[in-house]
């Protein structure tokens, strides 16, 4: 298998997201459980994941849209997980030196999470909006 090409965010940089976040909205911590850690450990250690020889998620837009939606879809923070999934999502680009398009609102940014959130867009379709949504 050939060796992986893209930076991944840590555990503790997820945590860091969620703290930054309540905090910033005036809402109390509270600390994750270690099943909710371990679920968004195999969270990040899925996007090298390797079916039949195949990656599961070859491209960074793949990879980033695996990671906003399995981070929101999994509810391992007690509160926050869309603004969590997408920060991580935003940070993956960052650190992967890409980032979404200057252009596009924090509004649109939250409404497009929303979107994938309550499944009214698919996994497809969102890999593709990321596409054309970001700059590298």
């Amino acid at each position: 298998m050939p060796s992986h090409k893209y930076k991944k965010p840590t555990l503790a940089q997820l945590k860091l997201f969620h703290y930054r976040i309540l905090q910033s909205q005036g809402q109390d911590y509270l600390a994750l459980p270690k099943q909710k850690e371990a679920t968004l450990e195999a969270i990040i250690q899925s996007l090298d994941q390797y079916v039949f020889g195949q990656e599961l998620y070859p491209t960074l837009c793949d990879k980033a849209i695996y990671l906003l939606m399995g981070i929101d879809k999994s509810q391992a923070f007690p509160d926050g997980n869309k603004r969590v999934a997408l920060s991580a999502f935003e940070y993956f680009l960052n650190l992967n030196r890409a980032s979404i398009n200057a252009d596009i609102s924090q509004r649109k940014k939250e409404m497009f999470s929303l979107a994938i959130a309550t499944n009214e867009i698919d996994k497809i379709k969102a890999v593709n909006c990321c596409i054309r949504a970001i700059r590298s």
